[in-house]
């Protein structure tokens, strides 16, 4: 996961830094709320750790802010020895979880697994063949086979694909995208990840006629939905399975 922590002691984001790469996720530290604003308007992250003052700001000021560039950003509040009256107020201000410093490794890293299930992101599991309702993907091939179709992707469209299936009914965020397609290239421009997902779009028929849609979240990212289907669509879709070995 893309972790930006907001942490003006230097040390302690140190320490908060190594311990996150040792539990598998990236970090980006801010030693200010001010570089974090300016960063999210090109980019994205999966969780905020922000300190109870950032140097500039109070952290629960900061929460907001952040969530206006990013909706829905989960965001853990860092404090030093907290009183009640503190933890009350930074959860009323939009914090989803509180940690004490100095932090606990494997508490601090358990706490963020918890929060980042709770939001609800998912990775693809690492196996050659992925079902999903109609849709069957091939990790060997770079295939996607469905309603009697079968159509070659490339690797990126591939793993954007199956991140997008894999998460459905869920937003994706484009740090997400970004880390499982791009490997973490900050250089990837939105309007790429719109091509891509368009290609999708057209290449799998995702469409509400075959009961999947494919939204794009503006200023977060992407989320797949499968819609219900109409008993006559199911009829069509039948009956196209049945005719389409004659095409072929």
């Amino acid at each position: 996961m893309r972790i930006a922590l907001v942490e003006p002691d230097a040390r302690q984001a140190e320490i908060i830094e190594r311990l996150l790469i040792s539990g598998g996720h990236a970090c980006r530290h801010f030693p200010q709320s001010a570089p974090l604003v300016e960063a999210l308007e090109d980019d994205a992250f999966d969780l905020l750790m922000v300190a109870s003052w950032c140097g500039d700001l109070g952290g629960d000021e900061l929460i907001p802010r952040a969530r206006h560039l990013l909706p829905g950003l989960p965001a853990i509040v860092l404090m030093a020895s907290p009183h009640e009256s503190e933890i009350v107020a930074s959860l009323q201000a939009g914090a989803d979880d509180c940690i004490a410093k100095p932090v606990r490794g494997p508490e601090m890293l358990a706490r963020i697994d918890a929060l980042l299930r709770r939001a609800g992101v998912r990775r693809p599991r690492n196996r050659a063949r992925h079902g999903f309702g109609d849709y069957l993907f091939d990790s060997a091939r770079y295939e996607a086979s469905f309603r009697g179709q079968t159509v070659t992707l490339t690797p990126k469209e591939f793993r954007f694909a199956l991140l997008l299936f894999t998460n459905a009914s869920r937003p994706v965020s484009r740090a997400r995208i970004l880390e499982t397609v791009w490997n973490l290239n900050r250089d990837v421009r939105s309007r790429t990840l719109d091509t891509h997902a368009s290609r999708l779009r057209s290449k799998l028929q995702l469409g509400p006629e075959h009961g999947w849609r494919l939204t794009t979240l503006y200023g977060y990212g992407y989320q797949l939905e499968r819609l219900p289907i109409t008993n006559e669509e199911e009829a069509d879709i039948a009956d196209a399975n049945v005719r389409s070995p004659e095409k072929l």
